[in-house]
């Protein structure tokens, strides 16, 4: 305690000077040695915690603006404005409801931290109400918007914060709300008979970039896009070629600032091309995704996982995939002998429930069917801990065991979007089947 009172009073000392910002605090049963303070996704500062779960630092050159603190593995935003001297205190194992501040400037972000807290308890609330009539609906909208925005007022004729701090608490407010707006009309656009649903359209600008790396902003621009489509979302179609074609032709009419615009296409490409099946919808979606965008390391990104797609294809050969086995040898996957037919499946020893369901059905398939191996491949790069796992597991003739030798390169080369990725081939390694767990469970009648 003492501690801290002392990191209180040196920063209280320090704020004499406008332009230094000072941060500082204490972390109650720390998940790491260090914080991290991000702005837009780029590195500011790492700052070392002592043993005691305490940190202080000042950074230098800071801007005003939103900023993201990251305790891995919890992030959370912060918003600094020059000469602020902030403390903050938390317990990891109740991260954001135990963040609290002191300090220069910590009541806006004591109230940031409320609102998003506010939001999570509203959000119930609000799908309680998708039932009801839009009319209604907008009613109960409203007046959740000026309850909260008379609260604002309040807030900030009681506390100094400058325009840009101003921008991100009324975001912050409405944001969320706004995207529950548009939850509604995508899923109850044929009832609606009242064009004042889209009136909340009118409060949000697309291309602010002091929000381009905000994720509610970007969730509510991904929104827009869904329900500019035309896209009824209980048709069950988000990954047909037409949906997604509109969704790029409105980033392109209605964004114009360039980070903004380049992440809506990144996250529409990687959703589209990671869901959609057929190669020839792919080939039409590309050409359009490229004539629109022109950032270099998105498109490039793009291409090469079209190039992964095109070749992780029923009927080609396993993509060339270093993996290392349990004698700690680098083997070449498409070099795997096999005297039968392979199922690979995924798992991480940081998804416990995930690696316990999956070993309990690899032991019931390979229980109820012989004419198989099963290669598991980890996705770690702790050596030491995934031999620790497998050797404790059951020993079984079928079963063999690898590690990812570069996880980056594997992910991208088997689209690994998820652990409960399946892939099948036959013994010389060529892929006969591509499905899910769940579908793996079918295919062997697991029950």
């Amino acid at each position: 305690m003492k501690k801290i009172l002392l990191i209180i009073l040196l920063l209280s000392i320090s704020c004499s000077d406008k332009e230094i910002t000072y941060i500082g605090g204490k972390i109650l049963k720390k998940t790491s040695d260090e914080i991290s303070i991000l702005k837009d996704e780029k590195l500011i500062k790492k700052i070392a915690i002592n043993k005691n779960g305490e940190f202080f630092s000042k950074l230098d050159s800071i801007n005003d603006g939103l900023y993201n603190f990251i305790h891995l593995p919890e992030f959370q935003y912060l918003i600094f404005e020059k000469g602020d001297s902030i403390v903050l205190r938390l317990d990891v194992l109740d991260f954001d409801e135990s963040l609290v501040f002191t300090g220069k400037g910590s009541s806006k972000n004591n109230y940031l931290i409320d609102v998003f807290l506010k939001h999570e308890e509203e959000n119930e609330f609000i799908k309680s109400k998708f039932k009801s009539n839009d009319i209604n609906f907008i009613k109960i909208i409203d007046s959740l918007i000026n309850v909260k925005i008379t609260k604002f007022s309040k807030f900030k004729n009681s506390n100094k914060i400058n325009r840009s701090t101003e921008l991100i608490l009324e975001y912050a407010i409405k944001l969320p709300i706004y995207s529950n707006v548009e939850y509604f009309i995508s899923n109850f656009s044929s009832s609606i008979k009242s064009n004042d649903i889209y009136k909340y359209r009118e409060d949000i600008d697309l291309n602010l970039e002091t929000f381009s790396h905000f994720k509610p902003y970007l969730d509510y621009i991904i929104s827009r896009t869904i329900n500019h489509s035309n896209l009824n979302v209980n048709t069950g179609s988000h990954n047909s070629l037409n949906y997604n074609l509109k969704r790029l032709e409105f980033v392109n009419k209605n964004i114009t600032h360039p980070k903004i615009k380049t992440k809506i296409y990144r996250y529409i490409g990687f959703e589209y091309l990671l869901k959609e099946s057929e190669l020839i919808n792919i080939d039409t979606f590309l050409n359009k995704f490229l004539e629109y965008s022109n950032n270099i390391s998105t498109n490039k990104e793009i291409n090469e996982l079209y190039n992964n797609i095109f070749i992780l294809q029923v009927n080609n050969n396993m993509p060339q995939v270093n993996l290392v086995n349990e004698k700690n040898i680098v083997k070449d996957i498409t070099e795997f002998y096999s005297d039968k037919p392979i199922i690979y499946v995924f798992w991480s020893y940081d998804q416990n429930s995930h690696q316990i369901a999956l070993f309990n059905r690899i032991n019931k398939i390979l229980n109820l069917n012989s004419k198989f191996n099963i290669r598991t491949i980890n996705i770690n790069d702790d050596n030491l801990k995934w031999k620790k796992i497998i050797n404790l597991l059951k020993k079984r003739k079928k079963l063999h065991h690898f590690r990812s030798d570069d996880f980056d390169d594997m992910s991208k080369k088997m689209i690994l979007n998820n652990l409960n990725k399946v892939i099948i081939t036959n013994k010389y390694g060529k892929i006969k089947n591509i499905l899910n767990v769940t579908d793996l469970e079918k295919l062997f009648n697991i029950n």
